[in-house]
């Protein structure tokens, strides 16, 4: 089989992809597209992954363990299965199909194998189900090795304005985070959405700024921009009768972060490197609670108070 190996560039890290050569990644995930980039072969990558199209791997079947953390991503279920000298097992299995698609990951994940049968098909995502599997690893595959790097990939939409800011709204599903920012973009015409679901943040080596970086993960919104902006603020929201916005002190400021982070608590050297950029987050920029309406009024408030 021949194969490609294909560099992508999100946030400020580089990670490297090895696929059968006829698969079309292109058409497969045209959210990776902006991201690609040319690096020498001997520099250092954050993960590296190869495609395969093995046909065995959804007929596998293991019965659970005891250590198998369990969760629910998107329609699908997912098993994270540590294993022996820091390798773990990773399956997604979409409810509509059945179907158990499989990662073999070792060094803790700094080196995957992806099986992904019938990959080489030109369906494009999320008609193929092999494509929206690969997107879910993938982007599992960057939070777990970025964040060893003071990055996160985080759960917020994200407004960017002319002055170079980022400006990220937070909270559960279903809270109006991009009704939000659909509203900031409306109402300002000096704004544009830089992502709306998984944006990159990354603190310096330095520990003095935060940078929001767009990714190849935005949702339901096709918001796929590989700029950056400087961290402007951080705004919680909550659902009210009213309009109210506070920024928070710092304990609490860490307390509205670290659940917007995507991460892996069982995992301490993954989960302690998040926290302690989390901690950095939480000194570096504003974070504010905003409890709102849905309109103008909220979005004028919003702002007037986040720019000071």
């Amino acid at each position: 089989m021949r194969i490609q190996i294909l560099d992508y560039q999100v946030g400020p890290h580089t990670f490297r992809m090895v696929k059968p050569s006829d698969f079309n990644i292109f058409k497969a995930l045209p959210s990776l597209i902006p991201f690609i980039t040319t690096i020498d072969t001997t520099q250092k990558v954050i993960f590296e992954t190869e495609i395969d199209d093995d046909e065995t791997a959804t007929k596998r079947t293991i019965a659970k363990t005891p250590d198998d953390i369990c969760f629910n991503w998107e329609d699908a279920d997912c098993i994270i299965r540590p294993l022996p000298h820091s390798s773990h097992l990773v399956s997604i299995t979409p409810r509509k199909s059945g179907k158990n698609y499989w990662m073999e990951c070792n060094d803790n994940f700094r080196q995957c194998f992806i099986h992904l049968p019938a990959c080489r098909t030109e369906t494009p995502a999320p008609e193929n189900e092999t494509n929206f599997v690969l997107n879910n690893f993938l982007m599992m595959l960057y939070a777990f090795n970025a964040a060893r790097h003071h990055t996160l990939l985080m759960h917020a939409s994200v407004v960017a304005t002319e002055t170079g800011k980022g400006y990220l709204f937070l909270g559960k599903s279903g809270t109006g985070k991009s009704t939000h920012t659909g509203l900031w973009l409306q109402q300002f015409s000096d704004c544009h959405l830089l992502n709306d679901d998984n944006p990159i943040v990354h603190v310096d080596s330095l520990g003095k700024q935060a940078t929001v970086f767009g990714s190849p993960w935005s949702g339901k919104t096709p918001c796929y921009r590989k700029e950056s902006m400087t961290v402007g603020a951080f705004v919680r929201l909550e659902q009210a009768p009213q309009n109210e916005i506070e920024q928070e002190r710092a304990a609490h400021a860490f307390a509205t972060l670290l659940p917007s982070c995507s991460c892996l608590e069982q995992n301490k050297e993954i989960y302690n490197a998040i926290v302690t950029t989390v901690t950095e987050l939480a000194t570096l920029a504003p974070v504010y609670h905003l409890k709102c309406l849905p309109d103008r009024e909220a979005t004028e408030l919003c702002r007037k108070t986040v720019e000071g």
